[in-house]
């Protein structure tokens, strides 16, 4: 999977299946972000979502940061509509588990 705001490979949390190369553009218009997610696989945007947390912590442009915020809110509304009990047991749990920085 591809996504332009990656500067650095992440180290793998755990063996992930293989993901078709799919690139995501915060800038891109919304609804053409919103057709990508919703071509994507609970893992692709899975991977998304981690891999967008990190950009927006990075994020030093404002603008940049506005457009990251409304692609990971397009990601949630995906993983939403895909599996809503699913979604709604994560939330109460606490939402995304917290990595250390080391």
């Amino acid at each position: 999977m591809q996504f332009p705001w990656q500067s650095r490979p992440r180290p793998a949390r755990e063996p992930r299946p293989s993901v078709e190369p799919i690139r995501l553009d915060p800038a891109a218009d919304v609804e053409v972000q919103r057709k990508l997610v919703g071509q994507l696989t609970t893992e692709q945007l899975t991977a998304a979502w981690y891999l967008s947390a990190d950009a927006l912590q990075a994020s030093r442009d404002p603008r940049r940061a506005g457009q990251l915020v409304v692609l990971r809110g397009l990601l949630l509304d995906a993983l939403e509509r895909r599996d809503p009990v699913r979604f709604d047991r994560w939330l109460r749990n606490g939402g995304p588990a917290v990595e250390s920085r080391g």
